[in-house]
């Protein structure tokens, strides 16, 4: 029983993910206006909000206008709840917050190549607590130190986000098993990007490759 409820507040915490991620795409509030369609912009009613259920009752489009809901919501809601059934103490607790965070800073990335700096100030803690205050503060100079450095840089070779999640994960799991997440990411962002254009988002395969390596320690 106690892993239902955990699959549905993950799936709940999947959900605002992909809503949270979207609104910040279009530069909107994340509070304001409350949930709409966004084709049609009619306000959504309460049983149009559950996650999994609705999209499936609905049969993936909006009951107004017939325009189709992404399948990235499902997917999103499905992953955060399965995710969520991974818990079984503190220390998954706080690896599956960690990854709830890259998975939002991931659909930002997506978007629009950027993401909100907090997600890397808020995952420090999160990533890190076995550690205490000493690593604590060398992340902190780390972060610190990438954003003032990159802010000056007009053509930079990677990212500042990208930079300081290997960074924090190489503070907690060391350079070895770094290596290998950070050639996974590589190789996945390599092989898909034969078939897309422009620039890479490398986030999104970061958070994939974490996810990964993670389930298979």
């Amino acid at each position: 029983m106690s892993t239902f409820f955990l699959f549905c507040y993950g799936c709940c915490f999947g959900s605002l993910i992909g809503a949270t991620s979207a609104r910040y795409a279009r530069q909107e509030s994340p509070f304001y206006p409350g949930s709409h369609c966004d084709t049609c912009q009619i306000p959504l009613q309460p049983w149009q909000l559950v996650p999994v259920l609705s999209y499936l009752y609905q049969r993936g489009r909006c009951q107004t206008c017939g325009a189709a809901i992404p399948r990235q919501v499902l997917i999103l809601e499905l992953v955060g709840g399965w995710l969520a059934t991974t818990i079984m103490g503190p220390a998954t607790l706080l690896t599956v917050i960690w990854f709830y965070l890259w998975i939002y800073a991931s659909l930002c990335d997506k978007a629009t190549q950027t993401f909100p700096g907090i997600i890397s100030w808020l995952s420090l803690p999160v990533l890190l607590w076995p550690f205490g205050f000493p690593i604590w503060g060398l992340a902190s100079i780390w972060l610190i130190g990438v954003h003032l450095l990159w802010s000056h840089l007009s053509q930079p070779p990677i990212g500042d986000g990208d930079l300081e999640f290997i960074g924090l994960y190489g503070l907690a799991f060391g350079l070895p098993t770094t290596a290998w997440w950070l050639l996974t990411a590589c190789l996945l962002a390599l092989l898909t990007h034969r078939w897309f254009s422009g620039r890479i988002a490398l986030i999104p395969y970061l958070t994939i490759s974490a996810l990964v390596w993670w389930l298979w320690s």
